[in-house]
């Protein structure tokens, strides 16, 4: 088996390395791909057990400010449940496929109103077809007209007024209730009978809880607040940061951006290493507590080290993509 051939979901995977010039030792490989499930379960526990505190401390202890405060830390645990599904689509998760995509809806994906199962499906095409027009996330963002070019709002760089009003628009809660409108839509319409049935399912059991306890008041300010403002605009400032304003014109190294993060990018904005984006990308079945030791063994490659784009923190990714006069 070579270092190419270790399973993977994403074909296209094959054609980066080598284009890239990219050879990684076959042992080397092996362990760096290996799923650790005990780290994938503790992951998940510890995210929402830090959202169950942060919950609990700021009912306790009722403040405006701690409230400001409450959102985006919510906000950043819902983009790391997105991660970690993201893992999951990938089947990098849990070692037994079955158990990896139940853990996937009920603990990471339906909380959030996503679906693991819809997410493969565009998901696998961003990879195969990576800036073409065949490309997942085009249809699944719309990020570009139907002749083919970008759209205003995903053209990058912008000049910071312009980059200022997109952030803006992301953070205040229209593109979240957007984000709710299609949450539904795909409810209601998308996936097989059994699968649409047992998800309504899921939501009809929570919300009877919910509404029995009389909770109301926590979904929305605790759960619905933060998902429409702090979760929808990380995942799409990510979204522009993994492959917007990428200054480089080689085939593989001029699609993707990988940004180093800092402690409070790791806690804020992008969770559970997903800006190691390039990385993911040349060995997508390499799961998410192991991308950091990808980074560095990357790093020791000349073409990457010399041609791949990398971004010290989302304060110069965020420079990147608003550096026009």
């Amino acid at each position: 088996m070579t270092p190419q051939s270790i399973p993977s979901n994403d074909s296209s995977s094959n054609d980066f390395l080598s284009q890239a010039a990219i050879h990684l030792p076959r042992e080397q490989l092996k362990q760096l791909s290996r799923i650790d499930g005990v780290k994938a379960m503790v992951a998940i526990a510890s995210e929402w057990l830090a959202i169950v505190l942060a919950i609990g401390l700021c009912h306790h202890f009722w403040h405006p400010a701690l409230y400001l405060l409450a959102i985006p830390f919510i906000g950043a645990r819902q983009h790391a449940l997105a991660v970690l599904q993201h893992d999951a689509a990938h089947n990098r998760l849990l070692p037994q496929k079955t158990w990896n995509n139940v853990v996937a809806e009920l603990l990471l994906a339906w909380p959030i109103l996503l679906s693991n199962q819809w997410f493969q499906q565009y998901h696998f095409r961003h990879h195969q077809h990576l800036g073409t027009d065949k490309d997942g996330n085009r249809t699944q963002y719309q990020t570009h007209t139907i002749t083919g070019e970008l759209k205003p709002a995903w053209t990058f760089p912008k000049t910071k007024i312009r980059l200022a009003g997109w952030l803006f628009l992301r953070l205040c809660g229209l593109a979240g209730l957007l984000f709710l409108c299609r949450a539904f839509h795909r409810i209601l319409t998308k996936g097989t009978l059994r699968y649409r049935l047992l998800s309504l399912t899921y939501y009809a059991t929570i919300l009877g809880v919910i509404f029995g306890f009389q909770a109301e008041r926590f979904l929305l300010l605790y759960w619905l607040i933060p998902l429409c403002t702090w979760f929808i605009f990380t995942n799409l400032l990510r979204l522009a940061g993994e492959h917007s304003a990428v200054n480089n014109d080689h085939p593989v190294y001029g699609l993707t951006r990988t940004t180093l993060p800092s402690g409070f990018d790791q806690i804020f904005l992008v969770p559970r290493n997903i800006s190691y984006h390039q990385e993911h990308h040349l060995f997508p079945h390499v799961p998410f507590y192991r991308l950091p030791a990808l980074h560095a063994a990357l790093m020791e490659n000349p073409d990457f080290h010399q041609q791949s784009h990398r971004s010290h923190g989302y304060w110069q990714t965020l420079q990147e993509l608003g550096h026009q006069p």
